[in-house]
């Protein structure tokens, strides 16, 4: 009797354990190939957006070769400035020239705000427009600076 009852529980448990096994196929079996509905292919779609000029922060450093200032009252001043670029974020060093049109300008300890000496420190932050990568046509662009903060220091000794 006890042999019949070990032979009927081991019966049980192998119908049980194929039933469970036919149950937990893996949920995210891919389709026959045949079975998957074919997509046409899209077109490319052009993104004209993808290419338009963007404004990102300017920042450069350099020796001061001359400036022209109006005071506009309240730290703010138009003219131009030209500057010896020695490092910039955007764009190589060079000499540039930057009119500035109600910019905030700092004038620290010992520089004269009428006439700041040649050769004076000259920190310049604003805004630069760029072409968002390499692969855009750069035909025709050309970028233009904002700036909107000058400081100028003494030129060290």
């Amino acid at each position: 009797m006890r042999k019949l009852a070990a032979l009927v529980s081991v019966l049980a448990l192998c119908v049980v354990g194929t039933a469970q096994a036919e149950k937990t196929k893996p949920r995210n079996s891919p389709k026959p190939p045949e079975a998957q509905p074919h997509k046409p292919a899209e077109p490319a779609k052009p993104n004209p957006a993808r290419c338009v000029a963007r404004n990102e922060g300017y920042n450069a450093s350099g020796k001061l070769v001359i400036a022209t200032l109006t005071a506009q009252g309240h730290g703010r001043f138009s003219g131009t400035l030209k500057v010896t670029i020695t490092k910039a974020n955007h764009r190589p060093p060079t000499v540039q020239e930057f009119t500035l049109s109600g910019a905030r300008v700092r004038f620290h300890h010992g520089v004269n705000p009428t006439s700041p000496p040649a050769g004076s420190r000259v920190k310049l932050s604003g805004k630069i427009t760029e072409l968002p990568n390499k692969h855009c046509s750069s035909a025709g662009f050309t970028p233009t600076i904002t700036v909107e903060k000058v400081d100028i220091r003494a030129a060290k000794h």
